[in-house]
């Protein structure tokens, strides 16, 4: 498994429970997946998972320039990794759960189930993250006392469809490379190239750009839907990444910050 990152501590990215300690902040996360199909078998290609500071009761006004935001990617860079992939991000969903104020997800549902469908080997620790998000997927407009108020851009926010879709409508430029279906295609064709062990068409850098700027744009948006977060016109994902995020794929991205639009 393949992990890209700019957290301290990607396990406990709210804060480690040894602290003596910690400076309470208003978080919002967000989640993307990226799937593939290996024969029958869906197979998770990418996990990226953005955090950003909010505040709790204001929209914050934010630019490519001067956007921060923590990331944490995961990818296999073999077959039969989706298990391990998914107990990393179960992990992020517990505590996402009760420390964030906001969980975004595009199409949160169809994920969610498909994570509760993936079989478990014997003896495999059940997934409570999941379980816990799909269950509160199915009612966000109540919430648990506790713990996080839960989004999806694609129905809440809309126009429903593809994440390209909804980030065009609501002012935001997504990556030209992975709009329409060229995410889901790039997905399938990473996936083929594991599976047939073609090492030179595998192409971590375009999985990690792909799910990482979905988990972007969903962040962006959950934070316009829900009045904490406001842009400028028309706001570019790729200006943002390259600023904020290029060491997550340096051939995409390149290796210093860069104004330059893809």
């Amino acid at each position: 498994m393949l992990e890209r990152t700019n957290l301290g501590w990607p396990e406990t990215p709210f804060g480690s429970v040894t602290a003596p300690v910690q400076k309470p902040a208003t978080w919002l996360t967000s989640v993307s997946l990226l799937w593939g199909e290996a024969g029958d078998e869906p197979m998770l290609m990418g996990v990226g998972v953005v955090l950003m500071k909010i505040h709790r009761t204001q929209s914050l006004p934010i630019s490519a320039p001067l956007m921060h935001f923590g990331y944490r990617v995961l990818l296999p860079d073999a077959m039969g990794e989706t298990a391990a992939i998914v107990r990393q991000l179960d992990t992020v969903l517990v505590q996402a759960r009760r420390k964030s104020q906001i969980i975004v997800w595009h199409n949160g549902a169809d994920d969610l189930h498909v994570l509760q469908q993936l079989p478990r080997t014997e003896g495999e620790p059940r997934r409570p993250g999941v379980t816990a998000i799909a269950g509160a997927w199915k009612d966000r407009a109540t919430r648990e006392r506790g713990t996080a108020h839960c989004v999806d851009t694609s129905h809440d926010l809309g126009p429903a469809g593809l994440i390209s879709d909804t980030a065009t409508a609501h002012g935001l430029e997504p990556l030209k490379s992975f709009a329409g279906q060229q995410q889901h295609v790039s997905g399938q064709e990473a996936c083929d190239a594991l599976m047939e062990e073609r090492t030179a068409a595998f192409s971590p850098d375009a999985l990690a750009v792909s799910v990482l700027s979905s988990a972007l744009a969903t962040a962006l948006l959950g934070g316009k839907h829900t009045g904490r977060l406001h842009w400028e016109e028309p706001l570019s994902i790729f200006d943002a990444l390259s600023e904020a995020a290029w060491e997550a794929a340096p051939s995409f991205l390149g290796g210093v910050a860069s104004a330059r639009s893809e």
